[in-house]
Formats: C-alpha cells, structure tokens, sequence
C-alpha cells in the first residue's frame, strides 16, 4: 500500500476518497516564462490574441504578431521587442498561413477580425523586410460583432478563415483567393456552437477544427468547407479536467505522424488544460505560467489568446515556443503584454518529454 492509499483513506474522513481521488491530477504544475512583449499602446483591457511567424531560413527571425484590441496589431520579435505597430482598429484575434500565392510568390497571410468596422483585415508579410502590408479591400462579415478567428490551409493549398460572431455563437467560413496583387474572400459556411465562442484553431494535417465554448464544451468539427454541424465534444467546463468559464484561446503544437498537443487557455482559472492531438484527444493534464525571479518576468492569469509553434526557434525555444496573452502585466500600471514560455519546460513538467 503506497502513500496515495493513506492519504485517502485519511481524506474520506473528511470529504470522501471520490474526491480526493480528483484533486492533485488538477493542480495546474507551473512553468515560467523566458521572455515577454513590449507593453501594448493601450490601458485596461486592450492585448488578445497571437499568431507566430516561423522565418522559413533563419529562426532567429521569426516573428510573434499581437493583437491590442483598441488600436491594432503589434509585430515583436523574439526578444519581445515591438518592431511594427498598425493602427488599424479594433483588432481582436489574428492568424497566420503561409503559402498564399500572390502573383506566383508564395507568401504568409495574416488575417484579423477588425471591430471597428465589423470585418476581417488582410495583410501579407514579406518574409524580407518581415514587415506587414495591407492587402485587399476588409473582408464585410455581416456579423454585428465580429470576435474569434482562426484560418485552416487544407491539402490542396486553399486558404480560409473562420470567424466568430460574439452575441449567439455563429462562426462562418470563407475561401481567401489571390486576385493578382490583392486578395478577396467568398463565404462557404455557417454553423453555430451554442452559446459565445473566440478561441478556436484548424488543424491543417487532420482536418480537424477545434472550438472553445466559452462557458459550455471544448468542440471538435470538420474544417472543410462542407464540414456542416457535425462536431464531437471533448470535455467540457465543469467537466472533471479542471475546465473552468471562461475557456479561451486555442493553439496546437504538432508533432510527427499526426501526434502532438492542443492548448487551451483556462481562464477562468488563470491555467492551461493540454490534450493529445492524436485519437480521441485524451486530456493530458493542467499548467499555469508563474513568476520567473531570474528573469524578473512576472506571472500570468487571465490569458485570452494562445500560440505556439514545435518548430526550433533557437537555445531558448529548441522544441517550441508558446505565447500566452497576460491579463494583469506586473508590476501593477503597465498595460498588457504577452508571455513566451519555451514548450521543452512545459513538456517537461506534464512527463511530455519523449513524446511527439
């Protein structure tokens, strides 16, 4: 009889063995952050949500774009420097693709719900000057408030977006074409999740679209075009895993032969639920991103957006990085930024290490 069987049975005592059979696979396991953003231009509620640029020949030159949601779109580097800033509106979530052929160049597409005029806006990054240009006219959504965003590059190399309407759930899809120099959009899809949605990411090898309902289920759909209503639902807040409202951002870390993680911001408990990517996407367990003294870097809580990319990114990220959004940057007055936190801690601490 090990140590767990004791404490048990002392625990029944108190609240039942059933529970405290529940308790210590929930604990969030912290992990620290290497390095952090520029604060964003704006106070109060403002950074959001990312996307990383993995630079195709140099990875010292990748890029992380940044959304402040009251001004536009910060672009840094991998020191958390602020290189761009576009102040393009009310941009809430944005994402990022690579292989978009514009006039025969292959190049990455940005894609970001704009609130100020209720579309999406396209840019394309010159790999370059790694800098960001305004492409086509914004995209109307029709939606009284555009939210989430996520984009999907299905086999055959067509790009599209889905986006997120705030008030009732609805997401709908488009194709992204090039039209000589710019790019235009045609609306394929309309389905609805429930109940208000933002955090969502399409798995471009799979197929698959993950969704996360704020207060309601974690969803898997169809990313394809004719993906209909049909979705699977794999865990839920209140569920068990530790899932508690708000859930949030979406990123997945891709490893070999179809294996890999998703991330899903918790919010509402200022930690991050990991599932596998592979199979019935079993739960993995919970991790939270803390005070890093060395570094002088505080902790965070109450992240919106999440990104991450396996890809070495360097000594500091040699299996990956992940940005998170940090609701309270410290120390207290400074606006909001994000966190990089380097994947090769976080697969340490969840026992990921020889996975993926």
């Amino acid at each position: 009889m090990g140590i767990r069987y004791w404490q048990c049975l002392i625990f029944a005592a108190v609240a039942g063995c059933a529970q405290m059979n529940s308790l210590p696979e929930k604990a969030p396991l912290p992990v620290h952050p290497i390095a952090e953003t520029d604060p964003v231009a704006t106070p109060h509620d403002a950074a959001d949500d990312s996307a990383i640029w993995v630079h195709p020949t140099d990875p010292a030159k990748s890029l992380v774009i940044g959304t402040d949601k009251q001004r536009g779109l910060h672009v840094y580097d991998l020191d958390g420097r602020a290189l761009e800033t576009l102040p393009d509106g009310r941009l809430n979530n944005v994402d990022i693709r690579d292989g978009f052929l514009v006039n025969g160049r292959a190049m990455a597409l940005v894609s970001a719900t704009n609130r100020s005029n209720n579309s999406i806006a396209l840019y394309l990054l010159d790999p370059d000057s790694r800098r960001l240009v305004r492409v086509g006219n914004p995209v109307p959504t029709g939606f009284a408030d555009p939210y989430g965003l996520c984009m999907y590059l299905n086999p055959q190399g067509e790009h599209y977006v889905f986006v997120s309407n705030s008030d009732d759930g609805r997401f709908r899809q488009w194709r992204l074409r090039a039209d000589g120099a710019t790019a235009v959009a045609d609306r394929v899809r309309e389905f609805r999740v429930g109940s208000k949605a933002e955090g969502c990411v399409a798995d471009d090898e799979t197929g698959a679209l993950y969704i996360a309902e704020e207060g309601g289920g974690f969803w898997k759909y169809r990313a394809s075009a004719d993906g209909g209503n049909v979705r699977h639902q794999i865990d839920r807040v209140g569920g068990g895993n530790g899932l508690v409202a708000d859930i949030e951002g979406v990123a997945i870390w891709h490893g070999r032969k179809g294996r890999g993680f998703i991330v899903v911001s918790n919010q509402g408990a200022d930690s991050y639920a990991v599932y596998r990517r592979e199979g019935n996407n079993s739960f993995v367990g919970l991790f939270r991103v803390g005070d890093d003294v060395e570094r002088n870097i505080d902790g965070v809580s109450a992240t919106d957006g999440v990104a991450v990319t396996s890809q070495p990114l360097g000594p500091h990220y040699p299996d990956g990085l992940l940005v998170v959004q940090d609701g309270s940057n410290l120390p207290a007055g400074q606006h909001q930024n994000f966190k990089y936190v380097s994947w090769r801690e976080i697969a340490s601490v969840l026992g990921l290490a020889n996975e993926g």
